[in-house]
């Protein structure tokens, strides 16, 4: 083989081997430093996403949990999914928005929580919702449980796009590399 090719199909081979122990839930370890988790934005001015248990990257069929770090003003965009999702606030302060209207055509103005740190809130099935943290001094850090993964995710402009109109994003930012057959609910 000349050495011409061979760079080239070595540097190939090696990307497939990354890619897919990256999205192999073989050989995963049972102990991890969180520290050591693939960590990204995923184009979110403001976020740090960690997947610490995930049905994509760890092979978890009922939950997966997250470890999202926001900057101050930085916030989710205004969403709804099929599943249930449970907060723990482990540092910072913030507030949550929550419209409770999933049966009427459009979400409606939020209710609004303060949100702090040690305290927690779960967001009921396809209530539509954002996180934002309004503290100017500290990044607002929680904890995420949800059921049902990976989800699909119902993004709106405002409190007032009727729910039809939401555009649905699926698979997930985060769920994207290694999602490969098509998930079976609404």
């Amino acid at each position: 083989m000349s050495g011409s090719y061979f760079i080239p199909l070595l540097f190939l081979l090696l990307s497939v081997t990354a890619e897919a122990s990256f999205c192999s839930t073989k050989g995963i370890p049972l102990v991890r430093n969180i520290s050591e988790l693939p960590q990204s934005n995923y184009g979110r001015g403001g976020l740090s996403h960690i997947t610490v248990a995930g049905s994509l990257l760890h092979g978890m069929k009922e939950v997966e949990v997250w470890l999202q770090t926001f900057a101050p003003g930085s916030r989710t965009p205004i969403h709804r999914h099929s599943c249930e999702e449970v907060f723990i606030v482990l540092k910072g302060s913030g507030v949550l928005y929550l419209a409770s209207s999933s049966h009427e055509k459009y979400p409606g103005k939020p209710h609004e929580y303060s949100i702090f740190s040690n305290s927690t809130f779960h967001i009921p099935v396809n209530d539509v919702h954002q996180i934002w943290n309004t503290n100017k001094d500290e990044d607002l850090q929680v904890l995420v449980v949800i059921s049902r993964p990976p989800v699909k995710v119902f993004i709106y402009e405002d409190w007032i796009m009727p729910h039809t109109a939401a555009k649905m994003k699926f698979p997930y930012y985060w769920d994207e590399e290694c999602f490969h057959t098509p998930k079976d609910e609404l």
